[in-house]
């Protein structure tokens, strides 16, 4: 059986994805988001997204949220640690009942995807009993287990479009590896209908069939996007840029108390701007970049 090519360009990549989807979105907090793609989408202003956040996400949902992009949120968080506790824009919509918000938790979200993974109307769980979350969030039902009595809450399924998920490399058939941590990657990958998966480098299939067992899945369709994970770290490759994710929260914050001037000057030069992901690592600067390589 010939294999096919499915190495994209960014355009290509991002003219997947159109108003009223649903795209679920790899990585873990400050580490391993496809930022170069979800940027894009800020960018183009992409309208009435379902997004399905990581398990725990950061400021990438952030700026979606602050450019419109966001209809509705599955999630169980939205912060870079330290940096910024919660994000500014997420916590101004939560507050002002602008975008939907599917409460959850983490357990909550990683149900979700088994049951969609799996094909099956839901999956049970113990997490959130006890909790308001049934009350908040009506989708979360409880019941009793027909085999032990016990209660459980069934966490419903959802149908996911696409999946947009950063890695360490790629061949030119698709198939991923990472240097670190997949996180949820691998299920966020086989519940949803296609996957784009950015790369830091793209390899020859020799290299991955030296070791094979590290492919953790195979990609619908990989972008070669070097510091493609920026301001985020891409493990093996770069850590997380703070004076950038400072710069970031900073703008936010001040814009969310009605001072919109330090952000319309962060989104005109990181959002709008650039035409694409490596016009805006030449507004981030070579030397910015180059400091944060560890490895």
């Amino acid at each position: 059986m010939k294999r096919t090519n499915v190495i994209a360009d960014e355009s290509a990549a991002l003219d997947v994805i159109t108003d009223g989807m649903t795209i679920a979105l790899g990585g873990f907090i400050t580490a391993q988001h496809a930022t170069g793609l979800i940027r894009g989408l800020a960018r183009r202003r992409v309208k009435d997204l379902t997004v399905i956040g990581s398990v725990s996400s950061s400021l990438e949902v952030d700026f979606l949220i602050s450019c419109g992009c966001i209809k509705k949120l599955v999630t169980a968080y939205v912060g870079a640690e330290s940096a910024a506790p919660m994000g500014p824009f997420f916590k101004q919509a939560a507050e002002n009942d602008s975008i939907q918000i599917w409460e959850c938790d983490e357990i909550i979200i990683m149900a979700m995807l088994q049951a969609t993974m799996a094909g099956i109307p839901f999956y049970p769980v113990r997490g959130g009993l006890g909790t308001d979350l049934p009350q908040l969030n009506p989708d979360l039902v409880p019941f009793k287990d027909p085999i032990r009595n016990e209660n459980l809450l069934a966490v419903p399924a959802m149908k996911i479009d696409v999946a947009l998920t950063h890695a360490s490399i790629a061949d030119c058939y698709g198939n991923v590896q990472y240097d670190g941590n997949p996180y949820a990657d691998e299920m966020i990958q086989k519940a949803a209908d296609q996957t784009i998966t950015s790369v830091e480098k793209i390899v020859p299939p020799e290299f991955i069939r030296r070791d094979p067992f590290k492919t953790v899945y195979t990609a619908d369709m990989v972008v070669r996007m070097p510091f493609g994970a920026h301001p985020f770290s891409s493990q093996g490759a770069y850590i997380e840029d703070t004076a950038h994710l400072n710069e970031y929260v900073m703008a936010a914050y001040m814009a969310t108390k009605g001072d919109d001037v330090s952000w319309e000057t962060y989104r005109k030069r990181y959002i709008d701007e650039p035409e694409d992901h490596l016009s805006y690592l030449e507004q981030v600067g070579v030397k910015s970049l180059l400091s944060l390589h560890e490895y």
